[in-house]
């Protein structure tokens, strides 16, 4: 079964629910091959599967990013990577468990906005520590969110929603600590609207209360609203990225409306302190050649994932940096502190 095929099998079932056991991607022919082949060679890395920590639960943005990207793995790279979700505590508990891996290259794993840019001051008492605990290896997407309202809704564009910043408005997010919780808190510190958080323990539920009447808005990832929008049950009104997004044409900037309003949610690829350098090479190497990958384009495409301009390690430390600068401020004016 050839990568391209893999690839094929992932677009129509990264979506779907997935069990949480190990699921490893290249199929037996592909593993026998990558044995036999020059890249095994005696002293090779990777001479066995790699196991990629996702600290969050099958199915959700940094599932399936990570699901989509290493599908693009093919003989040349090794035995296989395997995945194995450990969801909880906002991904601390993966992330903590990457941390604490044994630096040899056969444990990697994903780190998020909420791990590494938004838990950092949301959490009191943090079981890690973001740069110092991590070699960060490559930047693997990035993602905005979108601001959305039921069809029928009387509020038909940002502009319409700046109007009602006197009124008391409910928002909708996949959970506290999530990217469309932050970006919320970030939106109504910039315009000073009265907008109440409402979390839920996932996308699905925000949507389904959206589209109940429940709430006013949603702020989530543009992959969560996308399926909504296609089957005309929401109305997005703006997207957070600097420029429109490929999926969503008609869907302006919401920077357009509030200056300065650019969010992204993203997923990065690490491993723990001190990875020996030729494997952060390695590693870093062959995430940029999945990530050029045109299936791997188009898939993201599809679902409103950008790919980064940059993936490189220093890239991603720099980035993390950022985020974790960015969020501070957002997470202590909301109020919101978990020990």
């Amino acid at each position: 079964m050839s990568v391209k095929m893999v690839a094929a099998i992932f677009r129509e079932e990264d979506m779907a629910p997935l069990s949480r056991r190990r699921t490893l991607f290249l199929p037996a022919a592909a593993l026998a091959a990558g044995r036999s082949g020059a890249a095994l060679a005696q002293g090779a890395y990777p001479a066995k599967p790699v196991t990629v920590i996702v600290p969050f639960a099958p199915s959700g943005g940094a599932d399936v990013v990570s699901r989509l990207v290493f599908a693009q793995a093919g003989p040349a790279d090794g035995p296989g990577f395997v995945i194995e979700n450990r969801p909880g505590a906002g991904g601390n508990i993966g992330v903590e468990a990457l941390s604490r891996a044994t630096p040899d290259g056969y444990t990697i794993g994903t780190v998020a906005i909420s791990t590494h840019g938004v838990n950092p001051t949301l959490y009191r008492h943090l079981p890690f520590d973001p740069l110092a605990d991590f070699t960060p290896i490559a930047l693997l997407s990035l993602q905005p969110v979108v601001v959305a309202v039921k069809a029928d809704s009387p509020i038909r564009s940002m502009a319409d929603l700046m109007a009602r910043k006197g009124e008391d408005l409910t928002y909708a997010s996949a959970g506290n600590g999530t990217s469309g919780h932050m970006a919320g808190e970030l939106l109504r510190m910039k315009t000073g609207m009265k907008m109440l958080h409402v979390p839920y323990r996932g996308s699905g539920p925000a949507w389904t209360d959206l589209l109940g009447g429940r709430v006013d808005v949603v702020i989530d990832n543009v992959q969560a609203g996308l399926p909504h929008h296609e089957g005309k049950r929401v109305r997005i009104l703006g997207v957070s990225s600097e420029q429109p997004v490929e999926v969503l044409p008609d869907v302006a900037p919401i920077a357009g409306t509030v200056p300065g309003y650019v969010v992204n949610s993203w997923n990065g690829l690490a491993g723990p302190a001190k990875l020996p350098q030729p494997v952060t090479d390695r590693l870093s190497s062959m995430a940029r050649a999945w990530l050029a990958k045109p299936e791997l384009k188009a898939r993201y495409r599809e679902l409103g994932i950008l790919v980064p301009p940059d993936t490189s390690p220093a890239y991603l430390t720099s980035f993390i940096r950022q985020e974790i600068a960015m969020w501070a401020p957002v997470v202590k004016e909301s109020g919101m502190q978990v020990d």
